[in-house]
């Protein structure tokens, strides 16, 4: 008989064993008496995609992952990265958890149980200083500071615009305008700077007055919304812009139901509709 045989042999019949409970041999192994059999088939794991993965110059893994809420799930997810990143690797990846919500953070960092103990850097973007990233000569450093802390918040949006104004090839400008948007839908407190600055004709008009979710202040898209929901009385009231940007917001920035709702002046049943439409949970 082969070894492949009998490994079969042993490994099928130890199986088998197993599938019929033998109570006695667990209440060996774990002190306590076995109640039910459970599936032992698991489901399917779930799709991970690191929000960035980088090798160090010191060989190395460092992990990142952006929370716009607070998500008590977290640290599973987390330990899962965890998993998956050493197995494949070798090596203890780096972890960190960077919070880019507009309120407080108070999520946990790892997982501590009898047989368990697992930790990652949990930092919340707002205790960063923005002339860290100020200093960069890399623009996305520049962007990104908008969400960092500030002390003076037109002078730092003064000084992104003043970049950009710098910018020759027009289709990379309007790219960095466009992220520079898109992020300050998670920092609603710097809008009316913006919208301010646009008035005195500096250099780089980055026109919230085009982007349908600052439509001439929140009054406005209200009564729009209302309107539409009387009209309509379904998600279908939705502009075909609006329903986009409630798709990419839950995708790529992972933000909620509400937080969506609030930004573009709409109704949280609203955009849960266009969610279920497009198969997003």
């Amino acid at each position: 008989m082969s070894d492949l045989d009998f490994n079969f042999k042993y490994d099928r019949t130890l199986k088998d064993i197993l599938k019929a409970v033998p109570k006695k041999f667990v209440e060996i192994l774990t002190g306590r008496k076995a109640l039910d059999f459970l599936d032992t088939n698991f489901p399917k794991v779930e799709e991970l995609k690191a929000d960035l993965l980088v090798k160090l110059e010191d060989g190395g893994i460092f992990h990142l992952e952006l929370q716009t809420s607070n998500d008590p799930k977290l640290p599973l997810r987390m330990l899962k990265y965890y998993t998956h990143l050493y197995s494949t690797y070798g090596i203890e990846p780096i972890q960190t958890v960077l919070y880019i919500g507009q309120g407080s953070m108070y999520m946990g960092c790892g997982i501590e149980k009898s047989n368990l103990s697992f930790k990652y850097m949990l930092k919340d973007i707002k205790d960063i200083d923005c002339s860290e990233l100020l200093n960069s000569d890399d623009l996305n450093d520049n962007i990104l500071s908008i969400l960092c802390k500030t002390d003076d918040a037109v002078k730092l949006i003064s000084e992104i615009r003043d970049r950009l104004s710098r910018i020759k090839n027009k289709n990379e400008l309007e790219d960095y305008k466009l992220k520079l948007t898109n992020l300050l839908h998670l920092r609603p407190n710097l809008i009316k700077i913006v919208k301010e600055l646009e008035e005195t004709k500096m250099p780089i008009t980055i026109n919230l007055k085009e982007d349908p979710f600052y439509l001439e202040g929140k009054a406005e898209g209200k009564a729009e919304g209302k309107a539409e929901g009387k009209a309509e009385g379904k998600a279908e009231g939705m502009s075909l812009v609006k329903r986009n940007y409630v798709v990419n917001s839950r995708k790529n920035l992972n933000l909620t139901p509400e937080q969506i709702a609030s930004i573009i002046n709409d109704t949280v049943e609203n955009v849960v509709i266009i969610l279920k439409e497009e198969g997003i949970e």
